[in-house]
């Protein structure tokens, strides 16, 4: 095996140094501060806050949050009726993506693209065309105060009906199915987030008991009372971190906590400062792609030997 030349190595080792460094910073935690008309972007690791990243240009009362196809994050202006659009590394504002989305809530993109809103004003959800934010039509009808939306892996909906305590679930025409899970008798009352978590299953925050409860994510039976207590007072943003803990949005004390993400126990008050007040919903998004220390290892050797090939040359 030829041996690299000091260059080769010299560049392994820088690569390797950049990796290294990078990891720390390579993803942040955003909140939607309510009474403050902005998002927040807190370090994922550490809780950290890392600063405002959005505000301005007609956001007011800050709600859903998506990261689109573009990389971009959009969010929910929900006193406008309004999706305003922000760049999604810099946080610069870029435009009102879509109009008259009626006092929304969660939001989500599709597998199709597009871009669906809950919207408590029709007591629907609204789909837009993810590119160009035209709206495309009513998805689903029939929800009664609509919060929390998401897909699953088969392409069905699943929306937080929070003045019935249930989620209901649509195929991919927007049909209903039918009442996926309730927290009716188990409770849970004013559901406001849910998630699938690494487990398959589909974890609901409920904002009028203070808890998180646990539902079977293809039967909708109930589980358990997943995440409670230790200050959780008005759980609504929820979303499993690149750790496999849940995140879960206290919007009464103004902070985010961390559970275990197998037991539930409490482990931190993850989020607190940064003017942060009554948070609504929360998301993860990795701002850099970091290869595995193995990945990084390869391109490092394979780097090394484009160098040392040139050097021959």
């Amino acid at each position: 095996m030829k041996r690299f030349s000091f260059l080769s190595y010299l560049f392994c080792l820088t690569f390797l140094l950049i990796s290294a460094t990078s990891v720390h910073a390579s993803s942040y935690l955003y909140v939607s501060s309510l009474d403050t008309d902005e998002v927040l972007q807190y370090d994922a690791t550490t809780g950290a806050f890392a600063g405002i990243f959005a505000s301005g240009s007609g956001l007011d009362g800050p709600q859903g949050l998506a990261f689109g196809p573009d990389n971009n994050l959009y969010v929910a202006s929900s006193v406008s009726n309004n999706i305003l659009r922000y760049n999604g590394t810099t946080g610069a504002f870029i435009d009102v993506f879509a109009t008259g989305s009626g006092d929304s809530r969660d939001m989500t993109f599709g597998a199709d693209g597009n871009l669906y809103i809950a919207s408590r004003t029709g007591n629907n959800v609204l789909c837009y065309n993810g590119t160009t934010g035209a709206l495309i039509g009513t998805f689903a009808t029939g929800v009664s105060n609509p919060h929390g939306i998401t897909f699953d892996s088969a392409g069905n909906l699943y929306v937080c009906a929070y003045s019935t305590h249930q989620i209901l679930q649509y195929n991919t025409n927007g049909t209903l199915m039918g009442v996926f899970a309730t927290g009716v008798g188990v409770g849970g009352t004013g559901p406001t987030e849910l998630v699938f978590g690494p487990d398959g299953n589909l974890y609901v925050s409920f904002y009028s008991s203070n808890n998180v409860l646990s539902f079977n994510g293809t039967t909708g039976a109930f589980i358990s009372v997943f995440a409670s207590g230790s200050g959780l007072s008005g759980p609504e943003g929820l979303s499993f971190g690149a750790d496999g803990n849940l995140y879960v949005g206290s919007h009464n004390t103004s902070e985010v906590l961390c559970y275990d993400g197998t037991t539930g126990a409490y482990i931190s008050d993850f989020v607190t400062g940064g003017g942060l007040s009554h948070p609504t919903y929360i998301s993860f998004y990795p701002t850099t792609a970091i290869p595995e220390p193995a990945t990084s290892l390869l391109l490092c050797f394979g780097l090394g030997a484009i160098v040392s090939r040139f050097k021959k040359l």
